[in-house]
């Protein structure tokens, strides 16, 4: 207790500031925590652009849609819409073991789950499956996690270099910090002075806790995706095409009208910009198999040069070998040894596993910190 009679309330740090970094802040505050975020990039503020197997993941996953699904019913400015999913395969392979253990877990995952009849299914596919699902539109929920972040008290700082460890923040070695204020600017005069002995370290930093000195995690890679953002306001469902020589194109409509058409899958690829060969592919695809993605009066004799692309994209999804990695561990700061839960490595899978991990990674903040 302090001098005042009054217990101290634990504080932590969260490295980290996507998607998974924001939720874990959030249910660290909301049970009870001091936090503080650090992080080189804001994506919520600086706007770049920049699915692991497992049961773990799949309970991440399911936790986490019970989540989308409750804040769309209580909060109305939530920018998640509940959308028909549609799964399409070229070539049907319905029957194999593979495809039986994943409708077994669909069926169980989704209520709705039902593979579609003959006459649902497009030309020049040849199955396809359906379901409820959520989409979220990622420029505006990043910054309601933000939002929400700040209100429940939580503070922000920005590192202006790269972190070399975890453990420098907690000895002064650390880059220049900036304050983020709440109205997303960011300030060298600071309102609260972060502590050096924090309860706890939160290590969401996906991709970067391949090169954190005390973390070197080299089960981590990056999957490069290559996505366009398209404005059609007409599309309602979220699709995903599977085709023969193992592409995939899929849509997922926006709150704003827009949608995102994707994609790539390149592991270990990290060439920072659009290659022209992969932006015309994606178009040619999605317009063959998809051609309501083209304005109704274009349908008929258009093509790609008729789709109105608003931007082009590319993308680092943090994947690592094996499995998520969310666990407890340890660094040496000085002698003094500092619980760290890691909570990175979703791949593809942040959005839709972030609320699950989020309360995966408190529970074990519980245990080496308790409140």
């Amino acid at each position: 207790m302090t001098s005042t009679g009054m217990l101290q309330v634990p504080e932590v740090f969260v490295i980290g500031a996507g998607v998974i970094g924001l939720s874990a802040a959030i249910r660290a505050l909301e049970a009870g925590y001091k936090v503080t975020i650090f992080a080189e990039v804001f994506p919520a503020i600086d706007a770049r652009s920049v699915k692991s197997p497992g049961s773990l993941m799949a309970e991440l996953e399911r936790e986490t849609l019970d989540v989308f699904l409750d804040l769309v019913e209580q909060d109305p400015n939530v920018p998640v819409m509940v959308r028909p999913h549609f799964r399409f395969i070229e070539t049907a392979s319905m029957r194999t073991d593979a495809a039986i253990e994943r409708r077994i877990h669909l069926a169980n995952f989704y209520p709705d789950y039902r593979i579609l009849e003959e006459n649902e299914i497009p030309k020049g596919m040849s199955g396809g499956e359906t379901n409820a699902t959520v989409c979220v539109d990622v420029p505006k929920y990043l910054p309601y996690l933000m939002e929400l972040f700040f209100a429940l008290g939580g503070y922000a700082f920005r590192t202006k270099s790269p972190l070399s460890s975890l453990s420098s923040l907690l000895t002064g070695k650390h880059p220049e910090l900036e304050q983020i204020r709440e109205d997303g600017s960011s300030t060298s005069q600071f309102t609260t002075t972060p502590t050096l002995t924090p309860g706890a370290l939160v290590n969401c930093t996906g991709l970067g806790a391949r090169h954190l000195e005390d973390v070197l995690d080299t089960q981590v890679h990056p999957i490069r995706g290559e996505t366009l953002i398209i404005r059609a306001p007409w599309v309602n469902p979220s699709i995903t095409f599977h085709f023969n020589n193992s592409e995939i194109s899929y849509i997922i409509p926006r709150q704003s009208g827009d949608v995102v058409v994707g994609g790539t899958f390149q592991v270990g690829d990290m060439h920072p910009v659009n290659r022209p060969d992969t932006v015309r592919a994606i178009k040619e695809r999605i317009v063959q198999a998809y051609p309501e993605i083209l304005h109704p009066e274009k349908r008929q004799h258009g093509g790609i040069n008729d789709l109105e692309v608003i931007a082009e994209c590319v993308g680092f999804r943090p994947a690592r070998t094996g499995s998520v990695r969310l666990e407890t561990d340890e660094i040496d700061v000085d002698g003094r040894r500092v619980p760290v839960i890691h909570n990175y490595g979703h791949g593809g899978g942040g959005y839709q596993s972030s609320w699950g991990s989020a309360r995966h990674a408190v529970e074990l903040l519980k245990q080496v910190s308790p409140l």
